[in-house]
Order: structure tokens, then sequence, then C-alpha cells
């Protein structure tokens, strides 16, 4: 059993148009998202999982 993790690190911006406080204002965060693939064995390359699918997928699935 392998466990493949990858980090991605993204802004984002908003504000509460009803909302009198300090949040009514744009204002942004900073996001970590840590993202843990469980592979049973290595494919014929003797890779666990290609990083370039998994961020492809997060991208489009999650971050975007």
């Amino acid at each position: 059993m392998f466990l493949v993790t990858k980090e991605f690190r993204f802004e984002s911006a908003h504000f509460l148009p009803k909302y009198y406080g300090k949040c009514e204002n744009l204002h942004g965060h900073s996001y970590r998202l840590q993202v843990t693939v469980k592979i049973p064995k290595l494919n014929d390359d003797g890779l666990a999982y290609d990083f370039v699918k998994l961020k492809k997928i997060v991208t489009e699935e999650v971050v975007d």
C-alpha cells in the first residue's frame, strides 16, 4: 500500500454585503489543502500516482 500526498496553496477573496463589521469589505484568505491518494501497488512505470494528473484533478474539481 502506498500513500501519495500533495499540498496545494491558493488564495480566495470575498465580502459579506449585508454584514456590518469586519467582513463587509472585500478581503482575502490563504488556504492550504493536502490531498492524499491511497494506492494499492505501483504502476508499470514504478510510480504510485502521477502528480500531474493529481494536480489537474484537484485544480479543476476543488480549487477552481
